[in-house]
């Protein structure tokens, strides 16, 4: 059995998740910059789908790297204690120091904020030192699940990797693909890895702004002029191919 985890960058794409019949979800915003926590009212206002399908929260309080000094941390674990408090199944976490290792004293604090909560450790294991013998790590600290590209730019690009996470550790852990996986690669890297957890935003552009006035695609500040939404046709087709 083959589960599909919806990257959903906010309400909309939230409610296209569930109407598309993702497995589960992760909510986040800002998906240009990797993902940042979800603001207040995102996370308030996607109470009710997290009631229709599991939905773990990015804690991530900026974009960048994941080496983070003790205000951040302390920011996360504000963040990850109000996720708890609106009922969320858990949350999406990561934190590493300076050497390429797991910030494990970051993670226990964290994980302490949110006792009670699942844990899935976020992309940060890409930027590790030795991501598969990192996974050992990840499952003595308590985390059902990883995300991960293999340490590559896209998971197609680290099957290699991810094929011996999952044969090392697969059943300890859930090993999740994420990163440029599509309706066209998804069934490739699933027979490839071995694994049974995906993970993709599957967005669309959505453009809803006159012509005249941003009739490119960035502004003067190479900011984005229209947004992108998870596309609940590419997201029921995606399920249905891996069903």
């Amino acid at each position: 059995m083959v589960n599909f985890e919806l990257c959903a960058n906010g309400y909309q794409s939230m409610i296209n998740g569930v109407v598309g019949c993702a497995d589960c979800a992760e909510l986040c915003e800002a998906l240009e910059v990797g993902g940042v926590t979800p603001s207040e009212e995102t996370l308030f206002n996607c109470q009710n789908a997290a009631r229709h399908i599991p939905v773990r929260v990015l804690i991530r309080c900026r974009d960048g790297n994941f080496v983070y000094n003790e205000k951040e941390i302390d920011t996360m674990c504000d963040s990850i204690r109000k996720v708890k408090s609106l009922g969320y199944e858990g949350v999406v976490i990561g934190a590493l120091n300076a050497d390429g290792e797991i910030d494990i004293p970051a993670i226990k604090k964290m994980k302490k904020a949110g006792e009670g909560m699942k844990f899935t450790f976020h992309r940060a294991i890409d930027r590790c030192k030795n991501p598969v013998e990192t996974v050992e790590k990840l499952v003595s600290l308590g985390f059902d699940k990883v995300l991960t590209s293999g340490g590559k730019p896209t998971a197609y690009e680290g099957i290699p990797v991810i094929r011996e996470m999952q044969k090392r550790y697969g059943d300890k852990i859930k090993i999740m693909a994420g990163g440029g996986i599509t309706e066209e690669n998804i069934e490739q890297i699933l027979s490839a890895t071995g694994i049974n957890n995906c993970h993709a935003s599957l967005t669309s552009q959505k453009d809803y702004l006159p012509h005249k006035l941003y009739h490119k695609e960035y502004d003067h500040n190479k900011v984005p002029t229209s947004m992108k939404v998870s596309d609940v046709n590419r997201i029921k087709d995606i399920v249905e191919s891996i069903k």
